[in-house]
C-alpha cells in the first residue's frame, strides 16, 4: 500500500495504563510507516509516546497523571461525572494544536469522548479503539456488566450533563445515542475468539489481538532460581484499598513450592505488609511482560491488557475481578478453560492456595492456553491494526 507520509494521525488516549500501552505497537508500526503521529498524552505517558517516535500533545488529566480505579460504590457510580469531566478537559486543552494541525483521521479510545467531541465540531474522521471487550448491536459492557444502577443520582447527573454538553459540539442532544453509537471502523485489541459474541462483529470492527510493543524502559527481570516454577501476582496499576489480598497471598504462597512475584502499585507500601519468606519478593511495580516470560502461573485482577499478554506468554491465570469489566474477562477466561475465576468475596488463604493448584495442575488449561498463544502469536497485531487505518484512510480519498 502506498504510504501519504502528509498525513496526519492523532490518537486521542483515555489515560490509563491498560488503554495506552495497547496503542503503543500501533502507533510506532505507523511512524515506521511515515506517518505524522500525534498522540494526546499526560506527562506521564509522554515518554512512551516520544519513544514510540510520535509527538506527545500534553494536557492535564483530570485524574492526575494516570486513571485510578474507584475504591468505593459510591465512587463508582460516579465515574461517568469524572469521565466526561476528563473529556471537556481534553479538548479545552488538546483543541488550540489540532485546530492548527488538523489530522486526517483520529484514532481514539471508546473512553475518550474528547476525541468525539473535537471530531464533531470539526468534521474529522474517527476510528475507536478498543483495549476491552468490543461493543456492537449485540454486546455491550456498559449493558451486560453495567457498573452502577440506572436510578443512581450520580448516574442521573452524568446523563442530565452529557445531555447539556453533546449539542455544544453540533451533536444530538441524546446521551444513551452517544454511549451505544458505533463507528465506521474499530479496532479491537483482542483475539475474535475471546470476545463476547464474537461472530456477530462486522466488517467494521478489525480483531488484531494484542498489540504488545516492547518495553525496555521498564527494565528487565529474571527469576530467582532456575528450577522453581515462578507466580505472578498483581491487581494492576489502577488498584487500590485492599493491602489485604497482599497479606493473604503472602500467606498462601510464602514457603511453597513457588517464586513469587507480588507487585502492588502505588497504594499500598511493601514495608507495610512485614518480614517476608525467603520465596517471595514484593515490588511496586516490575516489567510484566518480562516475568510474564518466566511465569507458570498469574494471580491477577483480570484488566484485559494483563489477561492478554498472559495469554500471549502461555500463561494460564486466576482471575480476581476488581471492576464489572475485570469481570467479565474472569467469566470469559473461565468459559474458554484458560484459566479459574475467583470471586473477591471468596477470596482466603485457602481459596487462593485451591485456585492456584487447580488453575497450575489441570493439562486441559494449560493445552488450551498454550493453543491460543500460538494464534495470538501467528499475527502481528500493530501491522494489522496499521494495515487497517491505512485502508480507512484510503477509503477517505
Amino acid at each position: 500500500m502506498r504510504h501519504d507520509t502528509r498525513r496526519h494521525i492523532a490518537f486521542f488516549n483515555f489515560p490509563a495504563v491498560g488503554h495506552v500501552n495497547p496503542t503503543i505497537g500501533v502507533v510506532g508500526e505507523l511512524v515506521k510507516r511515515g506517518y505524522r503521529v500525534t498522540c494526546t498524552a499526560t506527562e506521564h505517558f509522554a515518554p512512551i509516546v516520544k519513544a514510540a517516535g510520535a509527538e506527545p500533545v500534553g494536557y492535564d488529566s483530570v485524574f492526575g497523571d494516570f486513571y485510578r480505579a474507584p475504591l468505593t460504590a459510591e465512587e463508582n457510580a460516579g465515574d461517568g461525572i469524572r469521565c466526561l469531566n476528563e473529556a471537556l478537559a481534553l479538548v479545552e486543552q488538546t483543541a488550540p494544536f489540532y485546530e492548527r494541525n488538523r489530522p486526517d483521521v483520529i484514532v481514539h479510545d471508546f473512553m475518550a469522548w474528547g476525541a468525539r467531541f473535537f471530531a464533531a465540531r470539526n468534521g474529522i474522521p474517527l476510528i475507536r479503539t478498543y483495549p476491552v471487550f468490543g461493543a456492537n448491536e449485540h454486546f455491550s459492557i456498559r449493558e451486560k456488566f453495567p457498573v452502577a444502577e440506572l436510578n443512581d443520582p450520580r448516574i442521573i447527573e452524568a446523563v442530565r450533563k452529557l445531555a447539556t454538553v453533546l449539542p455544544q459540539f453540533g451533536l444530538p442532544a441524546d446521551p444513551m445515542g452517544f454511549l451505544s453509537h458505533i463507528e465506521k471502523r474499530a479496532l479491537v485489541f483482542l483475539p475474535r475468539e475471546f470476545q463476547y459474541a464474537g461472530k456477530t462483529f462486522d466488517e467494521r470492527f478489525v480483531f488484531t489481538g494484542p498489540c504488545i510493543a516492547e518495553r525496555p524502559y521498564q527494565g528487565t527481570w529474571q527469576p530467582a532460581s532456575a528450577d522453581r516454577p515462578v507466580l505472578l501476582i498483581s491487581l494492576g496499576t489502577s488498584a487500590r484499598g485492599w493491602p489485604e489480598f497482599f497479606r493473604m497471598a503472602i500467606e498462601a504462597f510464602g514457603d511453597s513450592e513457588w517464586d513469587v512475584l507480588i507487585t502492588v502499585g502505588d497504594h499500598t507500601d511493601p514495608s507495610d505488609l512485614g518480614p517476608l519468606p525467603a520465596n517471595v519478593d514484593v515490588r511496586r511495580y516490575a516489567p510484566q511482560l518480562d516475568v510474564l516470560g518466566h511465569a507458570r502461573l498469574f494471580i491477577t485482577h483480570g484488566g484485559m491488557n494483563s489477561a492478554m499478554e498472559s495469554l500471549y506468554n502461555g500463561v494460564p491465570m486466576v482471575v480476581v475481578p476488581q471492576s464489572n469489566d475485570q469481570r467479565a474477562t474472569a467469566l470469559r477466561v473461565a468459559e474458554l478453560g484458560l484459566g479459574h475465576h475467583l470471586a473477591k468475596e471468596d477470596v482466603t488463604v485457602r481459596s487462593l492456595r485451591e485456585a492456584a493448584a487447580r488453575t497450575s495442575g489441570d493439562a486441559s488449561v494449560t493445552d488450551r492456553v498454550r493453543a491460543l498463544r500460538e494464534r495470538m502469536r501467528s499475527v502481528d497485531g500493530p501491522v494489522v491494526a496499521a494495515d487497517a487505518v491505512e485502508t480507512y484512510l484510503a477509503e477517505l480519498g
